[in-house]
């Protein structure tokens, strides 16, 4: 297993090569990319801030060159954006688009999100496919792997909804991105319960932890997340280091490679800019007593 940061924190606050700059120095090679940390073509107009449409790739690849920085993932988030989620043929052609960036940028696999394309449980599968039929075909030319990613407030919050989804999109390269505790604030175990579930469909892995919010144990209101749902539904979740929250992460690793995973396992702070230097400090750390570089 490799260790890489998720670039999305400091996106929004530095260029790519000051961030590779900051990863640099906490001994990381691998940085999961989001189309915020990739320049916009010279004379072009930024699109959207969620899509890769007129970013520079070609650019990014000469800084990563320079920082000696490999691209672990690609990240679409353009189901946060309910506009874009609102448009199928938009969303499609813009994930096609990021399956395509990835294999621009040697990367073997693109994170996605379905958010506000399906907020209710109970959307049928067959409504979603326009969303991902063009990308999917991109995905099996390219041999990227589609990592559908869950969240706690849409269709993919329970395991068993994530097995059945991807299970539906019938292609080898349309699978899932783990996120134990994202499970957790949906009111799920998210190890080993959720894992259990989803182990065959497993293709990378986000690593945080998450408990209770509680300002009188100490807990930082710039790492306070969302409501959570399910079982604890009304709470609200806090984001510590990945070692002190209440997702055993011990467990998750050591079954991880039990199983033979030789992907990326990404850490991505819910903080602020500021507050991250100290989760990239503390969770390298970590993940390298555990073997994990």
């Amino acid at each position: 297993m490799k260790a890489a940061i998720s670039g999305e924190t400091l996106g929004s606050v530095m260029k790519l090569e000051d961030i590779l700059s900051v990863f640099q120095r906490n001994g990381i090679r691998f940085i999961e990319i989001w189309p915020e940390n990739i320049p916009v073509k010279a004379g072009k107009t930024l699109v959207h801030k969620r899509l890769y449409a007129n970013r520079d790739v070609e650019k990014a690849k000469q800084i990563l060159d320079r920082y000696q920085t490999e691209v672990a993932c690609v990240c679409f988030g353009a189901g946060f954006d309910k506009e874009l989620a609102a448009d199928p043929t938009l969303f499609a052609a813009e994930l096609e688009r990021a399956v395509e960036t990835a294999y621009q940028l040697g990367a073997k696999v693109v994170n996605h999100y379905c958010y506000h394309v399906a907020m209710e449980k109970d959307v049928p599968f067959f409504k979603l496919k326009p969303y991902y039929e063009r990308a999917i075909r991109k995905a099996e030319q390219r041999k990227i792997y589609l990592a559908l990613e869950n969240e706690a407030h849409d269709i993919t919050q329970s395991p068993e909804g994530m097995k059945a989804f991807v299970e539906y999109m019938d292609s080898e390269y349309f699978q899932t991105n783990f996120d134990a505790t994202n499970y957790y604030q949906a009111g799920y175990e998210g190890f080993p319960y959720a894992y259990e579930v989803l182990k065959e469909h497993i293709v990378h892995v986000h690593i945080k932890n998450g408990c209770f919010y509680h300002p009188e144990f100490g807990h930082e209101e710039q790492c306070r997340g969302r409501k959570m749902t399910g079982r604890f539904a009304g709470s609200e979740i806090y984001y510590p280091y990945m070692q002190d929250g209440a997702v055993n992460i011990d467990g998750l690793l050591r079954r991880l490679e039990r199983d033979g995973y030789t992907g990326f396992c990404t850490m991505e702070p819910h903080t602020t800019p500021e507050k991250c230097m100290d989760f990239y400090r503390e969770e390298t750390a970590y993940l390298r007593e555990r073997g994990i570089e």
